[in-house]
């Protein structure tokens, strides 16, 4: 040891004198540690990972004796629930990571079952976990561990400026499919940052699979220290077609998560709010020009409603002319209401009228009416059918009546394209599925009909657009409104590449299941990329045991 110490000091001694003299070579230059490996990089964020369970064996233990408990009504019906799962252990339902003050950042779309949430870590601790905030426009959603999580350290949540070709790596627990590995991770680099349905989101190529919901997507600051860019959103393919060949995914970015954590809205929720209040107020109705309608139940025990066809001409016949009319009817009240029909010429002469008597249930906020308008036309042309409630007009449609003179020209006559402040028009039906021509409406709805709340609730929508619309990139965004006015869901649909005022349009939509945290009402209001244009209501019921008697039975 003494041979080493004395060895350096002599050299050292013998370096200085050579600087002083002048005849040592200059300094090197000094260079920069190596950058960290993607194994450190992984070792570094991995233990502040969770992974996030709605649900566990228990909760699928206490459905499984539910279900038993009413089977075997029949002979021949099955006693028991047989379980033929590939892997016994419940997965989980995406990722989520730890921030200073203890809290845990996810992405939105994993929360399904608020009140059954769970937190597992890396070392396998489990605690559970409740919802403090859920944002559905920027897709992020902040929990809080029942009981404080044992050594899983907070990761910084930076606002940087993201370049282009940046190096980032997404971490998740890729939780879902037969497949599921555990902790995982992928890199890549960024393609910057944009603004789309409300939402800033960084764009990136690194491989993000099924389960990095909710995860971090990182890089490396100047210290080799992993800090957070954004939150794994969704995939998104480029082409391809049926076989996309290429890939890029999105993370919600740094500085939305950080709005979130501070409790402040999406710009867009006190607007669609006060558009939800004011369709509330409306007394109004959809006219649609068939005798096509069918009501019932659904095997969940809701009302839901069909209708066939939507005439825009009509023949006369030697005995005279039936117009047979379908409304559905927004805006009443619990109880008996009266609602007439009247059909008027094109001199706006009344030609006939039909009364018909409406009763509302409790927590139907849809009813559907019907009517026979019959006549003997004088004239031929555009004739009106028009629904009033106490004197005042809540819908109308118009058809075309045709008689054996008339020119082949009069049936190709369209509706008329505007509401009654002369802008264009979109109407829209919730119902589990259709087409527009000829127009078919399946199973209209306005109601979810579920076990328990909370719970993720799904809806479809057919939207109609009239002529004087004009875009391109155009997408219906279904927003879901809770009592308070807060949205509580929000999906993407109907995508049009481009809208000519020339033209009517339409197109169905599948959301997002929206989360519904109690019975009650809620709203969806749908708006034309940041414009709200039409409004359809939703009550949320806890649905009866099927027992001799309910209504379900």
């Amino acid at each position: 040891m003494t041979r080493k110490l004395l060895g350096f000091v002599v050299t050292a001694a013998l370096a200085v004198v050579a600087i002083g003299c002048g005849h040592a070579p200059p300094p090197a230059a000094p260079t920069s540690a190596a950058p960290p490996t993607a194994a450190a990089i992984f070792e570094m964020v991995a233990p502040s990972i969770v992974a996030i369970v709605n649900d566990d064996e228990a909760d699928r233990e206490a459905e499984r004796k539910e279900v038993e408990s009413s089977l075997g009504d029949e002979p021949r019906a099955p006693k028991r629930v047989i379980d033929v799962s590939s892997k016994r252990a419940t997965p989980p339902h995406g990722t989520g990571f730890m921030v200073e003050g203890g809290q845990i950042v996810t992405a939105a779309h994993v929360v399904h079952r608020p009140d059954r949430l769970k937190l597992t870590t890396r070392a396998g601790e489990t605690v559970e976990a409740e919802l403090v905030r859920l944002d559905e426009v920027r897709d992020v959603a902040i929990l809080k561990p029942k009981t404080p999580l044992k050594n899983v350290p907070p990761l910084r949540l930076e606002t940087v400026d993201i370049k282009v070709g940046q190096p980032v790596w997404a971490l998740g627990h890729t939780g879902s499919g037969a497949w599921a590995l555990s902790w995982g991770m992928s890199a890549g680099i960024a393609s910057g940052v944009i603004e789309m349905f409300g939402a800033k989101l960084v764009l990136f190529d690194a491989a993000v699979y099924p389960g990095f919901s909710g995860g971090p997507v990182v890089d490396i600051d100047a210290q080799g220290k992993p800090r957070v860019l954004g939150v794994n959103h969704a995939i998104l393919f480029t082409g391809g077609g049926l076989f996309p060949v290429a890939s890029i995914s999105s993370a919600t970015y740094a500085p939305d998560v950080r709005e979130v954590i501070a409790g402040r809205p999406p710009a867009a929720q006190p607007v669609l709010a006060e558009y939800a209040k004011k369709q509330r107020s409306r007394v109004y109705a959809d006219l649609f020009i068939t005798d096509r309608l069918s009501v019932g139940r659904s095997a969940s025990g809701e009302q839901v409603a069909s209708i066939f066809g939507n005439s825009r001409t009509v023949a006369a016949r030697p005995d005279g002319v039936h117009v047979p009319v379908v409304a559905m009817l927004f805006g009443l009240g619990k109880g008996t209401h009266e609602v007439d029909f009247t059909a008027t010429d094109p001199n706006n002469a009344v030609v006939a009228t039909w009364p018909a008597t409406i009763t509302i249930e409790n927590k139907q906020r849809v009813a559907f009416a019907s009517a026979h308008l019959r006549f003997t036309p004088k004239v031929h042309g555009k004739y009106h059918v028009v629904a009033t409630k106490d004197g005042k007009e809540i819908g109308r449609s118009t058809v075309n009546l045709e008689l054996d003179d008339d020119d082949d020209d009069l049936a190709e006559e369209d509706e008329e394209d505007a509401v009654e402040d002369g802008d264009p028009d979109v109407d829209i039906v919730v119902a589990q599925g259709g087409n527009d021509d000829p127009l078919m409406m399946r199973n209209i709805r306005a109601g979810w009909f579920e076990r328990s709340y909370p719970r993720r609730v799904g809806f479809t929508w057919m939207a109609r657009g009239t002529r004087g619309w004009s875009g391109r990139h155009v997408s219906i965004t279904a927003y879901v409104l809770d009592e308070a006015g807060n949205i509580v869901g929000r999906s993407d649909g109907c995508f049009q590449p481009e809208l000519r005022p020339t033209h009517p349009w339409s197109c169905f939509g599948s959301a997002s299941p929206p989360l519904a945290t109690q019975e009650g009402s809620f709203d969806i209001v749908f708006a034309i990329n940041d414009k709200p244009v039409a409004w359809w209501p939703m009550e949320a019921v806890v649905r009866r045991d099927h027992h001799p008697g309910s209504a379900v039975d």
